[in-house]
C-alpha cells in the first residue's frame, strides 16, 4: 500500500486550498483507489475487496477517522465490476454510490434503445447490467459537482458512453483521471483511446486547459507538476 498525503510539497504558486486526495495503490494490480478528504470522505473507484480493505485500514490507522465518515462512493467507470470494493466499504458505512448519468437506462435487455433512440451493442449492455450497476444510487451530470462535495466537478471524457469521467477541483488544482487516464513507467499521463477521435481530441483540449498541479491516474504513479495537465498525451 502506498499513500500520498495532501498538503505536502506544494508548488511555488499555491492553490486556494491544500491537497485533499490520498492515493491507495494495490501493488498486485498496480491500480489506484482515491480517498478525498475535504471534511467529509469520498472513496473514488473502490475496485476490489482488497482495495476496500486497504482504504478502511488507511483511514482508521493514519487519518484517525471512522469508516462511518465516508459519505460517498464514486465510480469513474462502469466497465469493470467494482462490487467487491463497494460491498467491503458498505459493511462499515452507509455511503451511496455515484456514477456518470450517461450510462443510465442502458442496463436493459440486449437491443433496447437508449434515450435518443440509439441502439447499443450487447457487450456494452451486458457490462452495464452487472451487479455493481444495480448498486448505483446517484447519477452524476457532466460539469456538475459531487453531492455534498461541490468543489469536485465532473468532466465527461471521450469514453463517456462507458461511464468514464474525471474529477477536477479548481480550488486545490487536483485532477483525478480515473479510468480515463493512466501514467506510463516514465510518468507520462495517457488519455485512453475511444472510438471517436474527434471527441478524444476535444477531451484532450479541455483537460489541457485546466490548471492542474496534481494529477491522479487510475493506474500508475500520480504526477506532481506546475502544469501537469499539459503533459497529457493521447494513447493511440
Amino acid at each position: 500500500m502506498t499513500a500520498i498525503s495532501p498538503g505536502q510539497e506544494a508548488p511555488t504558486r499555491t492553490a486556494q486550498k491544500l491537497r485533499q486526495v490520498h492515493t491507495i495503490t494495490d501493488r498486485f494490480g498496480m491500480v489506484n483507489t482515491y480517498l478525498i478528504d475535504d471534511g467529509g470522505l469520498v472513496v473514488v473507484d473502490p475496485r476490489s475487496s482488497l482495495n476496500g480493505q486497504l482504504i478502511l485500514h488507511y483511514l482508521e490507522r493514519f487519518l484517525k477517522r471512522s469508516p462511518g465518515d465516508i459519505d460517498l462512493i464514486v465510480l469513474t467507470s462502469l466497465e469493470t465490476n467494482q462490487s467487491g470494493g463497494i460491498e467491503t466499504l458498505r459493511q462499515r458505512c452507509a455511503a451511496p454510490v455515484a456514477a456518470f448519468s450517461k450510462t443510465r437506462g442502458r442496463a436493459s435487455a440486449a437491443g433496447d434503445k437508449g434515450r435518443a433512440g440509439e441502439r447499443f451493442p450487447f457487450d456494452v449492455l451486458f457490462s452495464l447490467a452487472s451487479s455493481h450497476l444495480r448498486q448505483v444510487n446517484i447519477w452524476l451530470q457532466d460539469v456538475g459537482g459531487l453531492p455534498r462535495h461541490e468543489d469536485w466537478r465532473v468532466i465527461a471524457t471521450s469514453g463517456a458512453t462507458h461511464g468514464h469521467f474525471c474529477l477536477y477541483n479548481p480550488f486545490s488544482w487536483e485532477l483525478i483521471g480515473g479510468a480515463a487516464i493512466s501514467t506510463t513507467e516514465g510518468g507520462t499521463p495517457l488519455l485512453h483511446a475511444s472510438g471517436d477521435p474527434r471527441a478524444q481530441q476535444e477531451t484532450l483540449r479541455v483537460l489541457r486547459d485546466l490548471q492542474v498541479y496534481y494529477l491522479y491516474p487510475g493506474q500508475g504513479k500520480p504526477l506532481l507538476a506546475h502544469n501537469a495537465a499539459a503533459q497529457i498525451r493521447l494513447d493511440w
